[in-house]
């Protein structure tokens, strides 16, 4: 596969960042959001707002670190604009005082984080209870988690085709046998990436409704 894989990076040296997307750990990938983002070599996948391990029904503080927030100075991680901290087993603060001016952003981006949160705002405090959990909350976040973990996958499949269509217009830079291997290391990658995606909702679906 390292064989493969460095001669497409001769071919096209700066689309190997899709690849490497496949291959991400998927316990780290975003399954809220997912979009691509378009250059001069093709689409690239871009992962934003909430993990798959943060759909759960314990909350605590790291749970809203990777909430995206948008600012005036582009999309940022909660954890970079405020400080996180647990008041109490039912209460989770977020200090806004560095960043006084992305508090409302902020509150909007935790309301519409799928966790079913309904945070409160006193000056540049923001208080985020934490809900009772009920059993229709815990259907409503297995569905949620179904919904991103599909769009994850075509987002996938659109890498793994532009992958391909990338590789048919280099057969004059590189041999046939070449190129064949690296299609079938592209699927194997694809296809071990969608497992993953599977293996993980199946363990989330569990651990939500038992």
């Amino acid at each position: 596969m390292a064989l493969g894989l460095r001669c497409f990076r001769l071919v096209h040296p700066a689309f190997c960042n899709s690849l490497a997307a496949l291959t991400r750990p998927v316990s780290e990938v975003t399954l809220k959001t997912v979009s691509g983002r378009q250059n001069d070599h093709g689409q690239y996948l871009a992962y934003s707002a909430v993990p798959i391990r943060h759909f759960a029904t314990k909350k605590a503080k790291g749970s809203l670190d990777h909430i995206t927030v948008v600012t005036a100075d582009g999309k940022l991680a909660l954890n970079q604009i405020g400080q996180i901290s647990m008041k109490s087993p039912q209460l989770i603060l977020v200090n806004m005082a560095s960043f006084p001016e992305c508090t409302a952003a902020a509150i909007k981006a935790i309301r519409e984080s799928g966790m079913n949160l309904n945070p409160e705002v006193e000056g540049t405090l923001i208080r985020v209870p934490i809900p009772k959990v009920t059993r229709e909350h815990r259907e409503m976040l297995v569905k949620l988690a179904k919904q991103n973990t599909n769009k994850a996958k075509d987002s996938l499949r659109k890498v793994r085709t532009n992958a391909m269509n990338k590789l048919k217009k280099s057969k004059d830079k590189a041999s046939e046998d070449t190129i064949r291997l690296i299609e079938k290391q592209i699927s194997q990658m694809a296809d071990y990436t969608v497992a993953e995606l599977d293996r993980h909702l199946a363990v989330k679906t569990k651990e939500l409704l038992g």
